[in-house]
């Protein structure tokens, strides 16, 4: 990945007197890749939240140095408790001391710090969403015992913040169709429930559980209910199934699954955004009716079934929009989506 050395506003920043650290100390190196994305915001150090981490060991009397590569396309202003670090801007001996340093956006930022403290000290992105969420790390001194007035607050509670669930759902009113949306999630987990129902009596229900494998992938399992199964069966209203879903370029994601019957299932479906409020919206799904636990009634051939949707969003505001589509289970139509 391509990464920018740039000095940003911190380029033109100088100490008046010389900060450099005793020629005598050892320098530990460490290299800290700021990672995460927007689209389900969740932040991490090295790919992983503070939960998911080890303290950072380090001993009294050495410097650390830190480069911090941001490969997400936030800035991520990065605060140490504790100490003032030597942000290394091209000023040599006189560089400047702060105790945080903005990083932006896939940019490349080195600090220093001396280790004359001890205990441990908190290490994280100044943006508290970004914080909360895993940005975090915590570095400790060796051969320090906490602190006993903070026994009342174990580390316990600090290290389980990322993983807090957080729940929002979308409900949409058409001319054709209702559909409803409900999402909980945290950095690795998460619970789907979908409805959607069409004013000609067709509808379709699915709920199943994710789990990320990176910031992209992930692996679920589940159950569809539905009343408009392919018409080769014998009216099957539900299915349990399991896959694997991927992001890819321009915000479409992918689905590839299989049921109970081992019949095989392709989806894709994006919402592509074309200006600041106005979004396209596309969803497809193919199946086949072929399975290798089910045969197939007599005197049929193989068969598969299509379905698919488009259309757009404009949002109003955080809270409401105007949709437009077209579903071929339900037809044309357009309506209101609310988000709480």
């Amino acid at each position: 990945m391509l990464m920018w050395d740039v000095g940003y506003t911190n380029s033109i920043l100088k100490s008046k007197a010389s900060t450099e650290f005793s020629t005598g100390d050892t320098v530990r190196y460490m290299t800290f890749n700021l990672t995460g994305n927007m689209w389900r915001y969740t932040w991490s150090i090295n790919g992983k939240t503070l939960s998911e981490s080890d303290k950072i060991k380090i001993k009294k009397g050495e410097v650390v140095r830190v480069t911090l590569n941001n490969t997400t396309m936030m800035h991520h202003p990065m605060h140490l408790h504790g100490h003032f670090f030597r942000v290394l801007n091209g000023q040599g001996a006189n560089s400047p001391l702060k105790h945080t340093v903005d990083v932006p956006p896939m940019s490349r930022i080195t600090i220093e710090f001396a280790a004359n403290e001890e205990k441990d000290w908190f290490f994280h992105c100044h943006l508290l969403y970004h914080m909360k969420s895993g940005m975090t790390r915590v570095f400790s001194y060796e051969d320090s015992e906490r602190d006993q007035r903070l026994a009342a607050y174990p580390v316990s509670t600090i290290y389980q913040t990322d993983k807090s669930y957080f729940n929002w759902a979308t409900v949409t009113g058409g001319s054709h169709m209702g559909a409803l949306n409900i999402v909980s999630t945290n950095t690795r987990n998460q619970f789907n429930l979908k409805a959607e129902y069409g004013w000609n009596d067709n509808y379709e229900v699915i709920a199943d559980y994710e789990r990320f494998s990176g910031d992209y992938f992930r692996w679920y399992v589940g159950g569809r209910a539905e009343n408009e199964t392919s018409h080769f069966f014998d009216d099957e209203a539900l299915s349990a199934r399991m896959g694997i879903r991927y992001l890819l370029l321009f915000v479409l994601d992918t689905d590839i699954s299989i049921d109970h019957n081992l019949r095989p299932e392709l989806g894709m479906e994006s919402h592509l955004p074309i200006t600041r409020r106005f979004f396209a919206v596309g969803h497809m799904e193919w199946q086949t009716d072929f399975g290798l636990l089910t045969d197939l009634p007599d005197n049929s051939n193989y068969h598969e079934e299509w379905t698919y949707s488009g259309g757009f969003e404009f949002l109003l505001n955080e809270y409401f929009s105007l949709t437009g589509s077209y579903d071929n289970r339900f037809g044309w139509g357009g309506g209101l989506s609310v988000r709480f």
